[in-house]
């Protein structure tokens, strides 16, 4: 199943240093574990049935229209969550109450500020 315009999102973009990197992917690797353990993108029993969830990471580029310019020495992820509606969304923050790391995780928005989309709407898809 996939996602439609007015399914309910959340999202954040941050900026890490390259120094960081290494510990932000093993964070982020643990999160997508617990989500695969928690979540399925099809309605399966005892999992919360969730419709998209990706991250992506790529080098932050000095000139985006010229890569050959170099990186800033930072790293650039971006966490993408689609839900149902606001009550799979609702669970699925309390559920995140239980993940063992969630503090860490939580500490990723204190240390870099990311923009976050919180209860957000598709509005636009292909």
């Amino acid at each position: 199943m996939g996602f439609n315009v007015g399914n309910t999102a959340f999202a954040f973009m941050m900026r890490v240093p390259d120094s960081d990197e290494a510990a932000v992917d093993e964070l982020i690797a643990s999160h997508a574990s617990w989500m695969s353990e928690t979540h399925s993108l099809e309605d399966e029993s005892g999992k919360l049935h969730t419709l998209e969830y990706y991250v992506t990471k790529a080098p932050e580029l000095n000139d985006m229209m010229d890569p050959s310019k170099g990186s800033t020495g930072h790293v650039v992820y971006n966490v993408s969550e689609v839900h149902i509606d606001d009550e799979h969304f609702g669970k699925h923050v309390e559920l995140g109450q239980s993940w063992s790391r969630i503090g860490e995780f939580f500490g990723l928005f204190e240390k870099y500020s990311p923009l976050v989309t919180m209860g957000g709407r598709v509005v636009q898809k292909l």
